[in-house]
């Protein structure tokens, strides 16, 4: 008499009808890991058989038959598959154990033999520990990389920048445009202390508060100061009324 095994609920039915085999997969509730049994050959399915109960008619009385057949066939394929579920578990059983506590079935891996527990119930306080011990020692490789480190040092001199050197280069350094003359500082503006400006539409030198000669453009005025003590003064001041430093030349 062979032995009746109570198989937990862990398979998935594979079998094939119309192939005439048996066959299962077994899967671990807790990582899933599976295993699939060999294919058991049915004895009820093979064409001789099914011709001999008749399945195979069709019409009138041996029609009615047909369809007993059809029944006591699908009750000996049930019936043979339930022994071929039993046969199958009792191959790939010690693949897996069953958790007292939580009454999982799981596989080998997932299974502490020594506690008689699944890895859930009862984890692995080694493998626990040595995880954590790394974690904390990249922690403190992390805290040690950061107090040592310093930013270096970049060479800002060889960024390159937006600004380009006609941009920085002041009003009397800029390049005029070919063919013009010489620029010279108009005679109201040729005493000490007076600067000429930039246009700020062609970037032409010219007096300041006049008109640019050659674009029209208004250029700001500038503020004049004493060269010697630094003194704001108006436009046209000949002599500077803080130190009396002369600011223009004599008409």
């Amino acid at each position: 008499m062979s032995q009746h095994y109570v198989v937990p609920n862990i398979y998935q039915d594979m079998s094939n009808q119309s192939q005439g085999y048996f066959a299962f997969r077994f899967t671990c509730q807790s990582c899933y890991w599976q295993i699939d049994t060999q294919p058991i050959r049915s004895s009820v399915s093979t064409a001789s058989n099914i011709m001999d109960i008749g399945v195979g008619l069709l019409n009138g009385f041996w029609g009615r038959a047909a369809e007993a057949g059809q029944k006591i066939y699908g009750s000996q394929w049930h019936t043979e598959q339930a022994g071929a579920l039993q046969r199958s578990w009792g191959e790939i059983q010690h693949n897996f154990h069953t958790c007292p506590r939580c009454h999982q079935t799981v596989c080998m891996r997932c299974f502490n033999i020594q506690l008689n527990l699944c890895t859930h119930c009862a984890p692995d306080l080694k493998a626990d520990g040595s995880q954590f011990q790394h974690e904390l020692n990249v922690e403190a490789q992390r805290k040690q990389i950061e107090e040592q480190y310093h930013a270096p040092r970049f060479n800002v001199a060889a960024i390159p920048s937006a600004a380009t050197p006609d941009l920085l280069a002041s009003p009397q350094q800029q390049a005029l445009p070919p063919g013009s003359p010489p620029y010279q500082l108009p005679a109201a503006l040729a005493f000490q202390g007076a600067q000429a400006v930039a246009c700020p539409n062609c970037r032409r030198p010219g007096a300041a508060g006049k008109f640019c000669q050659d674009c029209g453009t208004r250029i700001p005025a500038q503020e004049v100061t004493c060269p010697q003590c630094a003194q704001s003064l108006a436009p046209g001041t000949r002599f500077c009324p803080e130190c009396g430093t002369k600011l223009q030349n004599a008409v």
